[in-house]
């Protein structure tokens, strides 16, 4: 009876579990919704089920909390800086109690410190409302209080005008009116990170600030770029209204000022030829201090012109002269001013390097006076002299034609000889070089080699080579020591001699000297640093010329069948 009863009873259990749900929240979720039955009224609104609550994203931010940073161009100044809402401090106490608070100012502009009547700082200095806050704490408490600035906050400021997107901008108090206008990122109303940035016929120097307090400022990009005048680029206040008029008439200057990049500038009501010359950074050194002024009439067309006296406008601004729409000003150079003039001296001399020169007046031989002479191992016949100053070298036309012509795909079959030869001596040309012969200068005595230098000449001196190069076709190409008097069969002989694959009748002397190709045949001795190239015979394609001669001889052929045809008719 007992086992029977335990079977019914298994059976049983196995129908009421097979109705039970088997997913564990939806058993939790039962639960809850059996509890809200029980308690109709209770709650008005229901708390998340179990299953609800798993499912949840997640809203807890994960990590350090990060503030964001602020760049300052300078220390918050506590006696110019105004308190506003969402300005944050800290306020620490110590003494009789040991608290630190981390507050921010109440959109109402009170600083709420636990058990402190709320403090009003808005529209206060930062050391006015430090002082303040410090006072009410003191008064609760027997205690030292340390008050300061934590983070700033954020102010809404308004750019209309010729902008690229006018609108409202989000910006901190330290934040100057560049910093928009120049298309700093900042949080506008309506849309994260954009630019602002100047319209091309926006006004630079006439920007306005109006103040909510009435007061209106003015605001020159150009000043402040220039000058670094940080009154007319000021920070901004809540509220502020920038706007940015169509850009106005302008002014020119040109010639020896610090800022010559750019000659046009807006002209601002009043403005003198004093402040634009301040405007262009200043005069340069080399400036004459006779200027010239052109001015249109009221025709617009017709002009006249004006001498100025700089150093009088500049200096001694009892009679300022005023600028006009259109007015040009010309400011020139003195000629000639502290010019730079120096040669450089390289190679074998005892004091290479760098000489300070008469332009035009001191020679050649008196710069080598100077760097102490020549060394034992100096190679005169190879010295050279370099002009290279660009305006010290004549142009030459007919080489700049020919290489145009040659960069061109058949340009070079185009040429006549003549044309190409002349092409490819100056190609190997030094085109700097000057005319001089060293050896006679300085061995000789000869004056008429005494050259006068240039600024920026190069006066080089080799080292005497004692070898001469063999390379191309030879058994053992390379440097084969110099012997006075010997030509180039010595040398080559000196090398191996001839490769199989040698041309020897096409072998060719680079001088040294001048860098000048002369055939082997036209040199009968060799002097120090000459090479000698072997170039390599050309193979011929035998095969392409029994073909290309029996094509002539077969078309030799029929002429002369032809020939006879028609003579026998």
């Amino acid at each position: 009876m007992r086992w029977l009863c335990i079977l019914l009873g298994v059976l049983m259990g196995r129908v009421t579990s097979a109705q039970e749900p088997r997913d564990l929240w939806d058993l939790l979720d039962r639960s809850i919704r059996s509890e809200e039955t029980a308690l109709p009224g209770e709650i008005p609104f229901r708390a998340p089920s179990l299953k609800e609550e798993r499912e949840r994203p997640e809203l807890v931010e994960r990590g350090p909390r990060v503030e964001r940073v602020v760049a300052l161009d300078r220390p918050v100044d506590p006696d110019s800086y105004i308190v506003g809402p969402g300005d944050g401090f800290v306020v620490y106490i110590w003494g009789q109690v040991n608290q630190y608070h981390e507050l921010t100012v109440t959109p109402e502009g009170k600083l709420i410190v636990p058990y402190v009547e709320p403090i009003k700082v808005a529209g206060l200095t930062l050391a006015e409302a430090k002082r303040r806050v410090i006072q009410r704490v003191q008064e609760r408490y027997r205690a030292e209080v340390s008050v300061e600035l934590k983070s700033l906050r954020r102010i809404r400021v308004f750019v209309t005008g010729y902008v690229a997107q006018p609108g409202a901008y989000d910006v901190t108090p330290v934040h100057r009116a560049m910093d928009v206008l120049m298309g700093v990122e900042v949080t506008p109303k309506y849309e994260a990170k954009a630019k602002v940035g100047l319209m091309v016929a926006g006004s630079r120097r006439n920007i306005r600030i109006f103040r909510r307090n009435g007061d209106t400022l003015r605001v020159d990009l150009d000043r402040f770029i220039n000058l670094g005048d940080l009154s007319a680029n000021p920070y901004l206040e809540a509220g502020d209204i920038i706007y940015v008029p169509p850009r106005g008439d302008v002014v020119h200057i040109y010639g020896a000022v610090k800022i010559g990049g750019r000659s046009a500038y807006e002209l601002l009501p009043g403005e003198t030829v004093a402040e634009l010359v301040e405007l262009a950074g200043g005069l340069r050194e080399d400036a004459w201090h006779i200027a010239e002024l052109v001015r249109f009439k009221e025709d617009g067309v017709t002009k006249e012109k004006y001498t100025i006296d700089l150093n009088q406008q500049l200096h001694s601004p009892s009679d300022p002269l005023y600028l006009k729409p259109g007015d040009q000003l010309f400011i020139r150079h003195i000629p000639n001013w502290r010019p730079r003039a120096w040669v450089e001296v390289t190679g074998e001399v005892k004091h290479p390097g760098p000489y300070p020169i008469k332009d035009g007046v001191t020679t050649l031989s008196q710069v080598i006076r100077e760097a102490g002479g020549f060394t034992k191992d100096a190679a005169l016949d190879r010295a050279t002299l370099e002009r290279r100053q660009a305006k010290f070298v004549l142009p030459d036309p007919e080489f700049r034609r020919l290489k145009q012509i040659s960069s061109v795909m058949g340009g070079l079959a185009k040429m006549d000889p003549l044309e190409y030869d002349y092409l490819k001596t100056r190609s190997r040309e030094n085109k700097y070089l000057v005319s001089v012969d060293f050896e006679k200068l300085f061995l000789e005595g000869d004056e008429s080699q005494d050259v006068v230098l240039r600024y920026g000449d190069v006066i080089n001196i080799p080292r005497r080579w004692e070898t001469v190069t063999v390379s191309g076709q030879v058994e053992h190409p390379g440097m084969i020591s110099f012997v006075s008097g010997m030509g180039p069969d010595y040398y080559i002989h000196q090398a191996g001699g001839y490769t199989k694959k040698a041309d020897k009748g096409r072998v060719q002397i680079i001088k040294a000297r001048t860098q000048i190709w002369m055939s082997k045949d036209e040199i009968e001795t060799l002097e120090p640093g000459d090479t000698i190239f072997v170039p390599e015979r050309p193979e011929h394609d035998w095969w392409g010329l029994v073909k290309d001669a029996s094509a002539v001889a077969g078309q030799l052929a029929t002429f002369i069948i032809l020939a006879r045809s028609i003579a026998n008719m």
